[in-house]
This record gives C-alpha cells, sequence and structure tokens, in this order.
C-alpha cells in the first residue's frame, strides 16, 4: 500500500463519520484558539502596560537634593550640559489662587526652559513661554482644570498667585500634577518667576528625559556627578520590572491552561481512533489478509490522526481570530493574530496528532489478521 492510498483511506473514514470528524477537530480546535488568543491578548496587553507605564515616566530620572545640599536654579543646565540629556529644573508649591471673585486651590509649579522637552505640554489655547519670559517675567500657564475653576476664559487675565499678578498667556495639556492631588489644577510659572514669587521655597527636583538607547540607571549617575555631589537619583525601573513581571506570570498562566485545554484535544484524538480501530478490526484484517503489512496499517491511523490534528488547527486559527476579536473589543485591546503565531500552531497540531495517534497506530499494526476477521 502506497502513501497515497494511505492517505486517501485516511480521507475517507473521515468523511464517512462527519459528525464525530466535526467534534473531534472542534475539541483540538478549541485548544489552539485558546493558546494563540492567550497569546496574542497577553502581548497586546503588556504592550499596553509598558505604554501606560511610559506615561508615568518610564523615560525620565528625577534629581532631588539629601540633608544639607540645595539645588540651584541653574542644576538642569548643567545636566544638559555634562550629559547631552534634556533635563528640566522644577519648584512645587500649593497654594489659593483668584481671578474675577474665582479662587481655587492651586498646584503651581515652576520650570525652566527644559520645561518643553521633558514634560512635553500640548497647546490647548494660547501659547507657552517665550524665551525671554523665562528670566522672570509675570506670566502663567494653567492647565484645563484649573482654567474652568477661574471661570473658562483665562487667556489675558492677571491671576493672583502668592503676593503678586500674573498674565496668563496659555491653557495646557498632558501636565502631572506633581505633589498634591487635591489641588483644583495646575499654574505653571518660569523657575525665576517662581523663585521670585516664593522667596523662601527652593528648587525642588530636576527631571531629565531619558534619550533612546541611554539607560535611566546610568543615567541618573552622571547626572549626579554633573552636580557634584549630594544629590540621588531615582527612577521607575524597578515599579517597571516588577510590572512587566506580574504580566508575564498572568500570560504564562492562561498559556498553561489553554495548552491544557489542547492536550486535552489530543487525547481525544486518541480516544477516537481506538474506538476506530475497534470498529475496523475487519478492515484492518482484509489488509493484512490480502499482504498488508503492520507498519502500513499503523501509518494508515497515523495518518489519520494527523488529519484530524491538521483540521483542528485550521479551525483553531479561525476560532482564536474569532476570540482575538471579540475579547480583545471586550477588555480594550486591539489584537490581531499573527503569522508567526498562526504557521506554528499548525505544525504544533500535526505534531500533536502524530503523537497521539502512536497509541491507536501501534494497536492496529499489532493486530493478527486471523483474529481481526474472527471477532467480526
Amino acid at each position: 500500500m502506497r502513501l497515497t492510498d494511505a492517505a486517501g483511506l485516511s480521507a475517507t473514514n473521515l468523511r464517512k463519520n462527519p459528525v464525530r470528524t466535526l467534534l473531534t477537530i472542534l475539541g483540538l480546535g478549541v485548544g489552539i484558539g485558546a493558546v494563540l488568543t492567550v497569546l496574542t491578548l497577553g502581548s497586546a496587553g503588556e504592550e499596553q502596560v509598558e505604554f501606560q507605564i511610559a506615561r508615568l515616566g518610564v523615560d525620565k530620572v528625577w534629581i532631588t537634593p539629601m540633608d544639607g545640599h540645595a539645588l540651584e536654579a541653574d542644576a538642569g543646565e548643567a545636566i544638559t550640559a555634562s550629559t547631552g540629556a534634556p533635563a528640566c529644573a522644577g519648584a512645587y508649591t500649593l497654594t489659593a489662587v483668584s481671578l474675577n471673585g474665582h479662587t481655587a486651590l492651586a498646584q503651581v509649579n515652576g520650570y525652566d526652559q527644559g520645561m518643553e522637552v521633558v514634560h512635553t505640554p500640548s497647546i490647548l489655547e494660547g501659547r507657552l513661554f517665550a524665551s525671554r519670559e523665562y528670566a522672570g517675567r509675570p506670566v502663567a500657564l494653567v492647565d484645563e482644570t484649573m482654567a474652568e475653576a477661574l471661570g473658562g476664559e483665562v487667556i489675558g487675565s492677571r491671576v493672583d498667585v502668592g503676593s503678586r499678578k500674573v498674565r496668563i498667556v496659555g491653557i495646557v495639556g498632558g501636565m502631572k500634577v506633581q505633589a498634591v492631588s487635591a489641588s483644583n489644577g495646575m499654574i505653571i510659572l518660569p523657575l525665576q518667576t517662581f523663585l521670585d514669587t516664593y522667596a523662601a521655597a527652593g528648587v525642588s527636583e530636576v527631571t531629565v528625559g531619558v534619550p533612546q538607547g541611554a539607560r535611566a540607571e546610568q543615567l541618573g549617575d552622571a547626572a549626579v556627578t554633573a552636580l557634584g555631589g549630594g544629590y540621588q537619583a531615582s527612577t521607575l525601573q524597578a515599579e517597571i520590572d516588577a510590572a512587566r513581571s506580574v504580566v508575564r506570570i498572568f500570560v504564562m498562566v492562561l498559556t498553561c491552561v489553554a495548552a491544557v485545554c489542547m492536550l486535552t484535544g489530543g487525547i481525544g484524538v486518541m480516544n477516537i481512533l481506538l474506538v476506530s480501530v475497534r470498529e475496523r478490526r475487519r478492515e484492518i484484517g482484509l489488509i493484512k489478509a490480502i499482504g498488508g503489512t503492520g507498519t502500513q496499517v499503523g501509518l494508515l491511523f497515523l495518518l489519520e490522526a494527523v488529519c484530524y490534528a491538521l483540521l483542528g488547527g485550521i479551525l483553531g486559527i479561525l476560532l482564536g481570530m474569532v476570540m482575538i476579536r471579540l475579547f480583545g473589543a471586550w477588555i480594550g485591546l486591539d489584537a490581531v493574530l499573527s503569522a508567526q503565531l498562526a504557521l506554528p500552531a499548525v505544525g504544533i497540531a500535526a505534531l500533536l496528532g502524530a503523537i497521539f495517534g502512536v497509541a491507536p497506530a501501534l494497536r492496529a499494526a499489532g493486530m493478527l489478521p486471523v483474529d481481526a476477521l474472527k471477532s467480526d
């Protein structure tokens, strides 16, 4: 019996029992689809987590003074000159501000010219500070929340901040309240204006942007060295690594569960083939009676197992695409099944079918013709 004959007989047997064939490949297909879904959504979820962490400052290093030291207003410029990385010196305080009868509790931030590169504020209305205004001009930016708290139409208005009035020149977005979440919003002053307004305050920290390809820890050490020591560098690297580790653990656990489903489907294939061997004893006996060898009979059932597995793999890819779309939309992830996952899934399915087809094939190959024919 040639290989093509064995393949034809295997395909014929699958067509004889369409319902059983469908249920068998469905069990394996669900398992494969589950594995593909978990891996695809897990990868998309990890990317989403990293994106959200990046918004919190994965690309930044914070330099703060230690006991007995203070940061100068030009600390950011000194770090940039030494390391080449963008840096922004900042100072913060919480105070009440008022405008035309509206009073609000504000987080007042002072930044030097590095603000636009390091913190990347987006202009919603008006403009950012001009270069000359960083020298101490009485100008300010506000975020949307503060603009609403002060009445809405604030561009060009002079708001009372501390002991002086400053003119609001723009409304910005993308800036985060640095220290106090109980405030009504944020007001941003040029750093020198902030220091002139709050004489007792000093520079709180220097935020350093991490260039692409640079390591945050090394950049932090270089920044501290540039300032002459007495300062400490902080990053979110430990928190980022912990979050990534948690996501990977969950993905691995779910993958293991999905793999068990896939193995269950493979066991279902083996079970169906063992039943098929018992049902087809007469066929096995006739093949051996006319000269067929045990190897040829075993190959017949092994090919049948591989056919089940390949059909299950194809069905699994289709089910995986559907589940990825449905579950991805449900949990808010935009994920697509990649060919790098789909193609190996078919190969793994075929291998799984071959493995679980060994036991039925050996049982059929070892059956004696006289016993097979007599038992019918």
